[in-house]
């Protein structure tokens, strides 16, 4: 059947001439004319989709057109629909695109309790719940910070963390030698680890603290993984083990930004019109959604590395929060999050995530802060997966971006200056490069922070 579809698809327009003059001849002008384009639709059916860029990213077919308008619809009415609920209340570890209730700051805040194991309409069980609170800082003297601790079922956190003081070097946690696994302090108010981490939020939206007492090391810079699973303790022998400490609070500038109820309809519709639709792919939409959101801040404090202090420091800092009943990092092929902020106080999150097997082989979504404090959702970002760093290990060092959010029109340089990598996930399946940059935007405006790219170890 697929020969046959290729075969007319390729001599479609002779077909189309002959059909015609015989429908001319046969019936006269009015009628040829409707069966004629009867026929084109036909052929128009019967034309295949363009290939998979590299065999994984889907490019537009010819529904895509159709595909996006009825879907930037039906999520753009979801959020109104959303926006508009005065009584039902969302189930945060259980949502989807658009969210289904109202949100509550205080519980949006909260750390959750995890759900019992159920089955999914796949037959899946969602074993793999998780609580992940993220936040990476820096400032115009060149001081970067990261810390994520994502909260995972029997005691464990997912945790990375790095520290980048100008002059002095770049450290990390030991773990993310061996394993990024680490066994957490039992709280239901913080993500606490055994090594010394400490983060929890003291008033929502508002203010957070973190803190750490324990030994950092050196760091390792930028690595390819080629297995799964924890690295050997080998890794530590011989590594200066750093007594170090932090005492940090996060405060808001801005409110919070929460992907479902303010993502651009445009941006998931156009990522979402690509794939090929099937009923299991709006069930593993579904399935794979969690509740996620985000604000900018600054972050303000004390850290000490080997006795020396440094009293004062303050730096722009993006916040994360991410509640969901499944998370697996190996769903996702790889991805890349570029969050940084400019000198005039703009705070801008772009991302493009490839999750072929489960939903999206290509999604792109983001927003900006003003310096006024108002959120702009992103429309569309002009750049390819394929085109940045799709080989492991040669992610580039400069590259150019632009995009769209609402009004606003940014064209981006991008200059890695450092990076540090981990493996990352319950099973170690997949790694990250946490890539520190500065960024030049619309021909002159400065600005600092992240280029997160992650990857699938395999199959990739």
């Amino acid at each position: 059947l697929q020969m046959i579809r290729v075969h007319l698809y390729r001599n479609r327009y002779a077909i189309a001439i002959v059909l015609l003059a015989s429908l001319v001849y046969a019936m006269g002008v009015h009628s040829a004319a409707v069966l004629a384009g009867a026929v084109a639709f036909v052929l128009y059916y019967l034309s295949p989709d363009p290939d998979k860029i590299l065999q994984i990213y889907s490019r537009p077919g010819k529904w895509h057109w159709l595909k996006f308008r009825l879907m930037r619809f039906v999520i753009g009415h979801r959020q109104q629909k959303t926006a508009k609920e005065t009584v039902k209340v969302d189930d945060l570890m259980n949502t989807e695109f658009g969210g289904t209730g109202i949100r509550s700051i205080k519980d949006l805040e909260s750390k959750h309790t995890f759900p019992a194991d159920k089955a999914t309409p796949q037959g899946y069980f969602q074993s793999s719940p998780a609580e992940a609170v993220f936040f990476d800082a820096s400032n115009n003297d060149g001081y970067y910070f990261t810390l994520g601790t994502a909260q995972r079922a029997d005691n464990i956190i997912n945790l990375f963390f790095l520290l980048r003081i100008p002059g002095k070097g770049t450290y990390m946690a030991p773990e993310m030698l061996t394993n990024t696994n680490v066994e957490s302090v039992s709280s239901s108010t913080e993500w606490a680890t055994k090594s010394g981490f400490r983060v929890k939020c003291v008033e929502p939206m508002k203010k957070w603290t973190l803190s750490f007492d324990g030994n950092i090391i050196v760091s390792a810079g930028q690595r390819v993984f080629h297995t799964v699973g924890a690295d050997s303790e080998e890794n530590l022998k011989g590594v200066e083990l750093i007594p170090a400490k932090f005492e940090f609070t996060w405060t808001n500038f801005g409110d919070h930004f929460d992907f479902d109820k303010s993502v651009s309809p445009t941006s998931i519709a156009h990522s979402l019109a690509l794939e090929p639709w099937s009923k299991q792919l709006f069930e593993k939409l579904k399935d794979s959604h969690q509740s996620h959101y985000e604000q900018f801040g600054f972050l303000e404090g004390a850290v000490e590395v080997g006795g020396e202090k440094i009293d004062n420091l303050r730096m722009t800092s993006m916040r994360d929060h991410t509640i969901t009943a499944y998370r697996n990092w190996s769903d996702l092929r790889r991805y890349i999050m570029m969050i940084y902020h400019l000198d005039d106080g703009t705070c801008i999150h772009t991302s493009l995530i490839s999750m072929p097997e489960t939903v999206f082989s290509h999604l792109e979504f983001g927003y900006v802060v003003t310096p006024e404090g108002k959120n702009y959702a992103v429309d569309r970002i002009h750049l390819h997966l394929s085109d940045v760093g799709e080989v492991k290990g040669e992610f580039p060092k400069y590259f150019n971006y632009s995009f769209e959010a609402g009004p606003l029109k940014y064209d981006v340089k991008v200059n890695i200056i450092d990076t540090v990598s981990f493996k990352i996930g319950e099973k170690l399946e997949t790694y990250v490069d946490e890539n520190m940059a500065t960024f030049e935007v619309n021909n002159g405006l400065k600005g600092r922070g992240f280029i997160e790219a992650e990857y699938r170890i395999t199959p990739y």
